[in-house]
């Protein structure tokens, strides 16, 4: 084990679909390149967003290399299709006529694996739930010549069935993973993407549209995890003293913890990072209710400058549909201490629902209005139009299943809201359309090559401009 040519993991073309989000390194596929580094296992990372590369071009970078093991890593819905065509094209008729063993893992593998596998005849096994442990140990027996198909945490076909064996359970003590590789740092920091480091795993919250507690909870332990505040500051550490890097985003699903326990631990951390003596400033992310001034204080001291709050809807009735367990006062009030103490929010908002009714959409607007968020607002992160997106294996997805209401497939869900907002909606998207068309052509022509070309303006009934 170790010769060359024994790993390749592969993150797949993707577009971003919402303000203020970055493609930025897959820190997934570093941890499982530091662990099997570790073990003795060559691994090269390829990473098709980052580098650029069309489906067409990442086929022939992989056809250009020699590995035993081929893994993709999905982090986005927006990533399965240019990968499952990827697999496709790589050898449509399966194992046959291959030397290698062509492997996925990721959330939507995870709650998807039965028909991925029935699907792509391509595809050979996919790992469900965490990848640090079942990822290495299916390597460990493939390149040694022994058999995994006893191995837990897999999906696999097995005489024209799909087998999925025990669920292995999630990694507990987080310090025991080492600090993900770095191979794809430079070429992040090139495109103009922040750093980024994990502190924890998992959510404490159980929203009904969130893929994070259904995957973890898909495995045995516990679904918020945190990692020792000194385990995170010798990783900032490291950024800083490698890198020169001083401005970074913390990628946790949730950077706060469950109870007073989270709290004190995240304040821990930010007094790790503060006594690193570096001047440094960072981004987290967490729910509404996770926000006090004393904690966020502290976190200031140590560099905190932005956070993304998962606010969602100024609307009770679509908090409650959506059981994201807050109120819209808790998160006026998370919002104003942010400002108070001159930090800046960033917010996740989901103006378009199952659940949305028409007279939703102007107290959205007001309450967003009073929040200080205007319609043309890009530095607090807001993609006004957004729509809920619905993922396999969310509560969400069974109670529209139940309801009659879900259409399409794993590769892409869909359904109908009240036809008057249906309506609107699609004349709002349109009018995003020509205003991204006329801001490229205008881009193109340049102020003295043409007519002064402006977006139209689109005006919702009784609502702001």
């Amino acid at each position: 084990m170790g010769s060359n040519g024994d790993v390749l993991l592969v993150s797949g073309p993707r577009k971003t679909m919402g303000a203020g989000e970055e493609v930025g390194e897959n820190l997934g596929l570093g941890y499982l390149a530091a662990v099997m580094r570790k073990q003795g296992v060559s691994v090269e990372i390829l990473d098709a967003g980052l580098e650029g590369l069309s489906v067409a071009g990442l086929i022939a970078a992989i056809r250009a290399r020699s590995f035993r093991v081929l893994g993709f890593s999905v982090v986005v819905p927006g990533m399965l299709r240019p990968t499952l065509s990827t697999l496709t094209a790589l050898g449509a008729t399966g194992r046959s006529g291959r030397d290698y063993l062509t492997v996925m893992g990721g959330h939507v593998p995870t709650f998807s694996c039965r028909s991925i596998l029935r699907d792509v005849p391509a595809l050979d096994v996919v790992v469900c739930g965490e990848g640090e442990e079942t990822f290495p140990d299916l390597v460990a027996r493939v390149l040694g010549g022994r058999s995994w198909h006893d191995c837990s945490g897999l999906a696999y076909r097995l005489d024209g069935q799909v087998v999925v064996t025990t669920p292995r359970p999630l990694v507990t003590d987080l310090d025991c993973v080492p600090h993900p590789a770095r191979d794809k740092l430079a070429l992040s920091l090139q495109r103009g993407t922040m750093a980024r480091l994990i502190s924890s795993r998992g959510c404490h919250g159980g929203c009904a549209f969130c893929s994070i507690r259904a995957f973890y909870g898909g495995s045995p332990g516990p679904v918020w995890r945190g990692r020792h505040p000194e385990d995170v500051a010798a990783e900032v550490d490291e950024l800083v003293g490698g890198w020169g890097i001083r401005h970074f985003r913390f990628s946790d699903d949730n950077f706060v913890g469950p109870g007073r326990a989270g709290r004190q631990r995240a304040l821990a951390v930010a007094d790790a990072i503060a006594s690193l003596g570096r001047d440094l400033e960072f981004t987290i992310a967490c729910r509404p209710d996770d926000v006090d001034h004393e904690l966020f204080a502290g976190l200031k001291a140590a560099g905190l400058r932005t956070v993304f709050l998962g606010v969602e809807s100024g609307n009770q009735h679509i908090l409650d549909a959506l059981d994201k367990g807050i109120t819209v006062e808790r998160s006026r009030q998370a919002v104003r201490t942010l400002r108070a103490l001159g930090l800046r929010p960033g917010l996740g908002f989901i103006m378009f629902t199952p659940y949305t009714r028409l007279e939703d959409l102007p107290t959205n607007f007001e309450f967003l209005r009073e929040l200080g968020i205007g319609l043309r607002t890009r530095g607090d992160m807001l993609n006004i139009l957004n729509r809920l997106e619905v993922y396999e294996g969310t509560p969400i997805a069974e109670r529209l299943r139940r309801e009659g209401r879900l259409r399409g497939n794993y590769r892409r869900f869909s359904y109908g809201m009240r036809p008057e907002v249906e309506v609107l909606y699609r004349l709002l998207k349109s009018c995003q359309g020509a205003a991204m068309a006329a801001r490229r052509v205008a881009q193109v022509m340049g102020p003295a090559r043409g007519p002064d070309v402006r977006p139209p303006r689109c005006r919702l009934p009784d609502g702001p401009a």
